[in-house]
């Protein structure tokens, strides 16, 4: 049956609508494709539909048959045309799906959605503390202990066995610990290692490896395993206790941080404001109060264009 109510044009507003949160999870994403999809977004209440309902299918993602059924709604009379729109549909159910965090969460022994953390005791005595979406595998045998981070942080507390090492799996590298506590995250094709007590060891697939003592981190991505290094321990482990701390960091890095934690996009309009320098301590769960203590510092204007779409500019 036909739908006399949907037109090309919502088609076409849907396809967009698709293409940009697509695009929106891309790693490589710009400021300026950020504000040429805030912009798209405030074009009118057409958009703010089309928007709300790729969002809706996507929570809709444990029941794909229903909804790939309403994503194939017919829109066209000849039966070519029809095979098209199916065609189309289950691509774009495909190309939602690999954006999307479920495949690593439907695949992992133990996983957290945004804005949630999780603290599991493991059988060997270890602890894991699971930071926001956040999805890990867990195998722990006779003779080793093995955890595969699918994605997001996870903060360690390794019991002390010396006969069974423990073994994180990150991207292309790998974590080696006998008992200390440690965290280890990805961001994009990065894996960062951050060590509070003991020692660990990281390496890459092709033979690099560096010892870690508390107090020091290092990063890799791929193959390629970069230099060892301190970091801010209060600022590093803040997530732990719900906290965001942020020192002389610009709006942009700190939006960036606090979309991990919030449903939807908060954006920043404008180079400069991007590079305005912010410090704080933020409760993770109060994004209320983390935006009007924005607004107020930095004399911002937050505007709320849907409940999963905040955008920053100038006051």
């Amino acid at each position: 049956m036909i739908d006399p109510n949907v037109t090309d044009a919502d088609d076409d507003l849907f396809a967009e609508a698709s293409g940009w949160y697509y695009r929106l999870q891309a790693e490589d994403l710009t400021p300026t494709e950020r504000e040429a999809f805030a912009a798209w977004l405030a074009q009118g209440p057409s958009q703010v539909r089309a928007w709300n309902e790729v969002l809706e299918l996507l929570g809709a993602l444990r029941e794909p048959a229903r909804q790939l059924r309403q994503a194939q709604r017919a829109r066209w009379h000849k039966p070519r045309a029809r095979v098209w729109a199916s065609a189309a549909a289950v691509l774009l159910m495909i190309g939602l799906l690999i954006a999307s965090p479920w495949p690593d969460r439907w695949r992992a022994d133990y996983a957290t959605v945004t804005g949630e953390s999780r603290t599991l005791a493991l059988a060997d005595g270890s602890q894991l503390q699971l930071n926001t979406d956040t999805a890990v595998q867990v195998e722990l045998g006779d003779g080793e202990r093995r955890v595969r981070l699918l994605r997001g942080e996870a903060w360690f507390e390794v019991s002390h066995d010396p006969l069974r090492p423990f073994l994180i799996r990150s991207g292309d590298g790998w974590v080696k610990v006998v008992g200390t506590r440690f965290s280890v995250a990805q961001q994009g094709n990065q894996t960062l290692v951050r060590v509070a007590q003991g020692r660990v060891q990281v390496s890459v697939d092709e033979g690099q490896s560096v010892l870690l003592d508390p107090g020091r981190g290092v990063e890799y991505s791929g193959l390629q395993l970069g230099s060892e290094h301190g970091f801010d321990v209060a600022a590093e482990f803040a997530w732990r206790q719900r906290q965001l701390v942020f020192r002389q960091q610009p709006l942009a890095e700190v939006v960036e941080a606090l979309n991990r934690y919030w449903p939807g996009q908060t954006l920043v309009l404008g180079d400069t404001l991007r590079q305005r320098k912010v410090s704080g301590v933020f409760e993770i769960d109060k994004p209320d109060a983390v935006l009007k203590a924005l607004t107020h510092t930095l004399g911002l204007r937050a505007e709320q264009y849907t409940p999963y779409l905040r955008v920053l500019r100038e006051g």
